[in-house]
C-alpha cells in the first residue's frame, strides 16, 4: 500500500512537472513571436529608409548596384524572418515542426549569402562549398517533398500523423 502511496505521488508530481513544462514553452513561444514581429518591423523600416534615402542620393531615381545588392540582402532578411515566424507559430499551433519550412529558410538564407556575396573578394573553395551547401538543401528539399516529411515533438502528435497518412 505505501508502494502504491509513493507511485501515485511521482506519477502525479511527473504530470504536474509535464505542465509547467508546457507552460514555459508557450511563454517561450509567445516571446519569440512578439521579440520576431519587432524586429521584422525594425527591418521592414529600416529597408524602407534605405530605399528612401538611396533614391534622394542618386540622379535621375537610379540606384548604383552596391546599394542595389544591400537592399537585396536586407529584403531577403525580412522574407526568412517572416518564413521563421510563420515556423514558430505553426508550432505553437499544432505542436509540429514542418521540415520542408525549417530548409525552406535555410534556402533563403543561403540565397541571400549569395546574393549579397562579393564573388571577386572570395576564394574558389568557398564557393564550392556555397555551391554544395545549395544542392545538399535543393536535394534535402526535394526529398522532403517527396516523402511528406514531419517531425513533431509532441507523441501524441506523432500517432495522429501516423494515423493520417495510412
Amino acid at each position: 500500500m505505501v508502494k502504491n502511496k509513493t507511485l501515485a505521488h511521482h506519477i502525479m508530481i511527473g504530470g504536474f512537472m509535464k505542465k509547467i513544462g508546457t507552460i514555459i514553452q508557450k511563454v517561450i513561444i509567445y516571446s519569440l513571436i512578439l521579440l520576431m514581429t519587432a524586429v521584422l518591423i525594425m527591418a521592414t523600416i529600416e529597408l524602407g529608409y534605405y530605399i528612401f534615402k538611396y533614391v534622394l542620393e542618386s540622379d535621375y531615381a537610379v540606384i548604383n548596384l552596391n546599394q542595389l545588392m544591400e537592399l537585396f540582402g536586407i529584403f531577403m532578411l525580412v522574407l526568412i524572418g517572416i518564413e521563421l515566424l510563420d515556423t514558430i507559430k505553426v508550432y505553437l499551433k499544432e505542436n509540429v515542426m514542418h521540415v520542408e519550412v525549417v530548409v525552406l529558410v535555410a534556402i533563403i538564407a543561403v540565397a541571400r549569402k549569395v546574393v549579397v556575396l562579393k564573388i571577386e573578394d572570395i576564394d574558389g573553395m568557398k564557393i564550392i562549398g556555397v555551391a554544395c551547401i545549395i544542392v545538399a538543401l535543393a536535394v534535402a528539399y526535394y526529398l522532403i517533398k517527396q516523402s511528406g516529411m514531419i517531425c513533431s515533438s509532441d507523441n501524441n502528435e506523432k500517432d495522429k500523423i501516423v494515423e493520417q497518412e495510412k
